[in-house]
């Protein structure tokens, strides 16, 4: 069967005479530090449009400037563009192997481009590092998710909101794996808090809208949807959903992971 494609879902621094000054920093640095901050404010605030160039103006003034390279990274991967993203956080991680953002971030990065068995070595390897990382077990959990692994991606779900309870990507991507092995109102009972809250985004509702469908709720789904999309395409989306609902576990499975959407969110903070 052939479905249409679904909308969800879902790391610077002497006397004036001799050019120098009190700071330590040297003028191309202080516009080094200036612009990356700028980038971030705008980044964080998701100006994407405003952040990419001023990374890149960073850049001009640091062209080995790790920081940038970072925030450019996170862009990157916001916008879909694993590849850059990529790019970016391994030029990072062949500096400064350790980095515990350019590793999640490469790992999310991998995801976004279909190579799941990859990110999860990578997702691995930041919670060697730190193995209380939330950030990292959620992108550990969403590998496993895309690989069919929702049982052990759940307990890393569990593990993250153990110690982030209030984190929404993992509420948001637990509810979204339950809801796909068949078990809705577990998937409910995790996105519904935070589906109203001020965090929310349309990936999250759209989660919610496919755990209500999964439970048979059709007309608590059609208004879950109705908040993000008109009358007809929220149509199309309770469709679709109940066709997914129809299909056996693993079939359901494998037709949301061939989904560019189904990948889910990053936990928020610097980083993936």
């Amino acid at each position: 069967m052939k479905l249409a494609p679904i909308i969800i879902a879902g790391l610077a621094f002497s006397l004036a005479a001799c050019g120098l000054d009190l700071t330590g920093k040297t003028p191309l640095e202080d516009s080094y530090t200036a612009t990356v901050q700028e980038a971030d404010a705008a980044r964080q605030a998701g100006d994407l449009d405003a952040a990419v160039p001023l990374y890149g103006r960073a850049l001009e003034a640091n062209p080995e400037g790790l920081e940038a390279k970072l925030g450019l990274g996170q862009c990157y991967l916001a916008l879909g563009a694993g590849g850059e993203a990529a790019a970016q956080f391994r030029d990072v991680l062949a500096k400064r192997s350790g980095d515990p953002a350019a590793r999640r971030g490469l790992a999310a990065a991998l995801i976004t481009q279909g190579q799941p068995q990859l990110a999860e070595e990578q997702a691995r390897k930041a919670l060697d590092g730190d193995s209380r990382d939330f950030r990292a077990l959620n992108v550990l959990g969403i590998s496993l998710d895309m690989q069919g692994r929702h049982d052990e991606a759940q307990v890393r779900y569990r593990e993250g909101l153990a110690l982030a309870p209030d984190d929404v990507a993992l509420r948001s991507n637990m509810g979204l794996s339950l809801a796909i092995v068949g078990k809705p109102q577990e998937a409910i009972a995790q996105l519904l808090p935070v589906a109203t809250g001020p965090k929310a985004d349309g990936r999250v509702r759209q989660n919610l809208a496919f755990a209500y469908v999964m439970a048979g709720d059709f007309e608590n789904a059609l208004q879950v949807s109705r908040r993000d999309l008109d009358e007809a395409h929220a149509q199309r989306q309770l469709s679709y959903f109940m066709q997914l609902k129809a299909l056996p576990p693993e079939a359901r499975s494998a037709e949301m992971r061939r989904t560019a959407y189904f990948f889910p969110q990053s936990s928020p903070g610097r980083g993936a």
